[in-house]
């Protein structure tokens, strides 16, 4: 049985100082990603999820996942 859906992964680098909101630096993370991708998707879902970084720091690293329906 193939497999209904495809991942793919963003390693995305945001500054922590850009907002006060960590859902805000989340939704800039995945604009980022969307930006990057090579292919455009649609339906597709994207997620973001925080590696390491806090805000006001430099940097804030996100993972990027990108959920799409598999080609046929």
């Amino acid at each position: 049985m193939a497999k209904r859906f495809q991942y793919d992964y963003y390693t995305v680098s945001i500054p922590g100082d850009l907002s006060d909101d960590m859902t805000v630096l989340a939704d800039q993370a995945i604009t980022e990603a969307k930006e990057r991708a090579k292919l455009y998707c649609v339906p597709a879902t994207w997620t973001a999820q925080r590696i390491s970084g806090e805000i006001g720091s430099f940097e804030v690293v996100f993972r990027v996942t990108r959920k799409r329906n598999r080609k046929s």
